[in-house]
């Protein structure tokens, strides 16, 4: 029998691109395939959330970096038995902070020159295929339209163009 994608759980994930200084913020992951290499913060929706809330806050979270949501640069979709997941790379703007490990999901957060990672054994193969492709990619910005607050409200949605 062929696998019905529709009748899968969709699991929708964000990841930031904080480029500063011609470097890239990158963590160590304590868990899951990219354990122990370097990698772009990144983390799932939670309910009512929206994409731009959950890069915020998962890189806040992962790092202690503040940072601004910007342009989508990329999206990554993996359908498996069990899911259909999609991942949605931000660019993101630096707004302050220093890197500081969470020490529970991640075990080190630290800016590194771009260069170096996408070549390095110790970046994880995500992060070395998306370097050169994202490095000066414009992306889909969002749209400055003004949704309803009201997040019931059917127009309550954002609108990357």
């Amino acid at each position: 029998m062929t696998l019905n994608v529709a009748t899968l759980p969709i699991t929708v994930g964000a990841g930031a691109f904080l480029v500063r200084d011609g470097k890239l913020l990158v963590v160590r992951k304590t868990y899951g395939p990219s354990k122990g290499l370097w990698t772009i913060p990144s983390g799932y929706v939670e309910p009512r959330e929206s994409v731009v809330q959950t890069i915020e806050r998962e890189v806040k979270e992962e790092t202690g970096i503040a940072g601004h949501a910007g342009p989508i640069l990329a999206i990554r979709n993996r359908v498996t038995e069990a899911a259909n997941d999609t991942f949605l790379i931000f660019a993101m703007a630096y707004v302050g902070g220093e890197p500081r490990p969470d020490r529970e999901e991640v075990s080190e957060a630290a800016f590194r020159p771009l260069a170096e990672l996408k070549t390095s054994d110790t970046s994880a193969p995500f992060t070395r295929a998306i370097i050169p492709k994202l490095d000066r990619r414009a992306g889909l910005s969002l749209d400055p339209y003004a949704p309803s607050a009201d997040l019931a409200h059917p127009i309550a949605y954002l609108l990357y163009l």
